[in-house]
């Protein structure tokens, strides 16, 4: 892509003032998380890497939602990841999320994560990073995720994830595959002060060591009764 046309493409989204070279690609692994009203400006703010998360984790973002009702705020996460399967991080209303049926599909959304910072993004993109974009522009989170008309839009190219208000979204890893089955990570949940908080599903691991400790809790109580007897 020569130097002229990258001017031109970056004017064309409105964006004549930055330069290629301070365009950002958005970082595989990690989890963007998205508000919008449907004007004015969306904010999007990375979560970091979706291997880091961990049970109770929460991010303070008050501060960046000044200006936003969060009672009718839409607000999701989505992120991917390249590997043996590839894998794509979405949120829903708790209903199970689409296949990502092939490696095509599952560059589809990379690329719209890509667009959402690339275009809009800050110098680079890490953990705690925040950035902010007209929820007219088509690399949007308003327009990539709920009423972009472009194909290639992650809405059209895969589904909606987001919700709306101060209630929870449910977090699932989505790998690829024609009939791959999708893991349920946890879920986020948005309060009134525009805290975010994460509290993850335990694995399966956990639920056997609940059982058996269960099981040796209910014999315990039927040799203390028998005794008693």
């Amino acid at each position: 892509m020569n130097k002229l046309y990258k001017t031109v493409l970056l004017a064309a989204l409105g964006l004549a003032g930055v330069s290629a070279a301070e365009a950002t690609i958005y970082t595989q692994g990690d989890l963007l998380v998205g508000f919008t009203v449907s004007s004015g400006n969306d904010l999007i703010y990375d979560l970091g890497q979706e291997s880091s998360l961990f049970n109770g984790e929460n991010w303070s973002l008050g501060s960046l939602l000044t200006g936003y009702n969060l009672n009718n705020v839409n607000w999701g996460v989505i992120g991917d990841v390249s590997g043996t399967p590839r894998i794509a991080f979405t949120t829903t209303d708790g209903s199970q999320p689409n296949l990502v049926p092939n490696n095509t599909a599952w560059s589809a959304l990379n690329s719209a994560a890509n667009t959402i910072v690339q275009f809009a993004g800050p110098a680079s993109t890490a953990a705690g990073v925040s950035f902010s974009s007209d929820s007219s522009q088509s690399f949007s989170w308003n327009q990539e995720t709920i009423n972009g008309t472009l194909s290639t839009a992650y809405h059209n190219a895969y589904e909606n994830p987001n919700v709306v208000g101060t209630v929870s979204d449910t977090l699932w890893a989505v790998p690829v595959g024609p009939s791959a089955i999708a893991t349920e990570l946890g879920n986020f949940a948005l309060d009134g002060t525009g805290t975010l908080t994460f509290t993850s599903v335990p694995e399966p691991a956990t639920y056997a060591l609940f059982s058996v400790a269960g099981l040796m809790l209910l014999s315990l109580r039927n040799q203390l009764r028998n005794k008693k007897a």
